[in-house]
């Protein structure tokens, strides 16, 4: 069963796959194609879901790469030519991207374009408005502060390209937007989810599951990096607070059918299913994150449930999946979730032969 589950999502993907390649005459879904056709070590992507009344789908794509004028340099024409090669098509990814935004502005119902040259610095930034919604005023957001890079349109369909560098380097990102009208928003329902994964777990063998407990204060912001990834506020801003979860460790060899299973429930359960309902989602080559929208400071009279789930890869080949349960007081994640199960007394406790988190708070 579990074999045929897997199947369905392979070939889910590659029915995916195959409609995004056909070539249309707009450049930007073009440019998309072309962009998910490159390997991830080229072209990082991320994409972020908004549910509700309309469902908001932002694919967003990276990368960074040698400037031509460096590529001629003897640092880089020493380099093994499989490397150069590689830096080489960084830079043709990051043409392609300029020029599709360039026939695109032309194409568009409105076209935001602004460049800034300053000594070796420069900046393009495009923003492209491809189609309206019914009842909705096509709108330029952040026009003014442009250097920030968060000018963009509130539309059913658009595109922004950020590129800037110096002599060395250039690096690009580029946000493709669509929003669906869904008619109602309805609450965040994470049960069935829940449920899913304690029975995907009960058929894995040997998966470790830890009590989490978070408990931090206003010291522990600037002290040790490893100890607060995220945090909020309580509602007194004394930072002082408890956030408790559990945490699922998957073994290697069960890692990548557990990941892909959990993948397909979250896009069909939530996206297919249940595209109204008041959800956040961020997926990339890492992991994923699924969850309601937390509000920006926690009390510390009031305990608060959380609907939130973080699962994400580690180099140790392990797969983590970590469910928030509640805060009290600040809220608090730690940096490195996937080896940390408890924080008190401003120390951190790692799971049983769990990596330490480096000097920045990072696995190495």
């Amino acid at each position: 069963m579990k074999k045929a589950l897997f199947l369905l999502v392979a070939c889910t993907l590659l029915c995916a796959c195959a409609s995004e390649n056909m070539s249309s005459s707009d450049p930007i879904e073009n440019l998309v194609s072309y962009l998910d056709s490159k390997d991830y070590s080229l072209t990082h992507k991320r994409i972020r879901y908004e549910g509700g009344a309309i469902l908001k789908t932002e694919t967003e794509y990276y990368g960074i790469g040698a400037t031509p004028e460096a590529l001629k340099s003897k640092e880089y024409q020493n380099l093994p030519k499989e490397r150069l090669q590689e830096q080489q098509e960084n830079m043709e990814i990051q043409d392609s991207c300029l020029r599709a935004f360039r026939w695109g502005c032309s194409l568009a119902r409105q076209c935001y374009h602004k460049e800034n040259r300053m000594l070796d610095k420069d900046t393009v930034l495009y923003a492209l408005a491809l189609d309206g919604m019914d009842g909705e005023r096509i709108e330029l957001k952040g026009a003014d502060s442009y250097q920030d890079y968060s000018v963009g349109f509130k539309a059913a369909r658009a595109a922004t390209l950020k590129v800037n560098g110096n002599k060395q380097y250039s690096q690009w990102q580029m946000q493709y937007i669509i929003r669906e009208e869904k008619g109602r928003e309805d609450p965040f329902n994470m049960r069935p989810l829940n449920d899913f994964i304690k029975n995907l777990m009960e058929n894995v063998d040997s998966v470790k599951v830890y009590e989490t407990s978070y408990e931090i204060t206003y010291e522990d912001l600037g002290g040790n990096p490893s100890l607060v990834g995220e945090v909020a506020p309580d509602e007194e801003h004394t930072y002082s607070g408890k956030t408790t979860g559990h945490l699922y460790v998957v073994p290697e060899k069960s890692a990548k059918d557990v990941e892909e299973g959990l993948r397909f429930c979250v896009k069909n359960d939530y996206l297919g299913l249940n595209p109204n309902q008041k959800f956040f989602i961020t997926m990339d080559e890492e992991g994923l994150v699924i969850g309601n929208k937390e509000p920006h400071s926690f009390s510390i009279n009031e305990t608060v449930k959380h609907q939130s789930l973080y699962a994400e890869r580690s180099v140790d080949g392990h797969f983590y999946i970590l469910i928030l349960d509640e805060t009290t007081g600040a809220y608090c994640l730690p940096r490195c979730w996937k080896h940390i199960i408890r924080i008190k007394d401003h120390k951190e406790y790692l799971i049983p032969g769990g990596h330490k988190p480096n000097k920045d708070g990072w696995i190495d």
